[in-house]
């Protein structure tokens, strides 16, 4: 597939093979880059309230948004943290893989500018 860094199936595979740390500084660096995203009034307070597609949907917005607060703070996450982004959820997915398109084109974006 042209323009594609990060997939889906990248995603499950990494999160799958890699050993715990790997997956503890990719998925604090995707929770990263999907809260800069965010509006700064949906940083301030948690909350995903703009239907943009863009940062957290409503209902990952508090945790994303803590999570990633924590990550930038501390440089990792704690076990229950990352159990809450790479357990097997909806479609036996772990919920960070949801945004695989959004990091995708943060991806884009990065290599562009590189």
């Amino acid at each position: 597939m042209p323009n594609v860094i990060v997939s889906k199936e990248y995603m499950i595979n990494f999160l799958a093979t890699k050993d715990k740390e790997k997956v503890i500084q990719f998925v604090g660096r995707a929770l990263v880059a999907l809260f800069q995203r965010q509006v700064e009034e949906e940083k301030a307070d948690n909350k995903s309230r703009i239907e943009n597609s863009r940062g957290f949907s409503k209902p990952d917005a508090r945790n994303g948004s803590l999570t990633a607060k924590y990550f930038m703070k501390n440089g990792t996450l704690l076990d229950w943290q990352l159990a809450l982004w790479v357990e097997k959820e909806f479609r036996d997915r772990p919920r960070i893989v949801k945004y695989s398109e959004q990091l995708n084109e943060i991806a884009l974006e990065k290599k562009a500018k590189a």
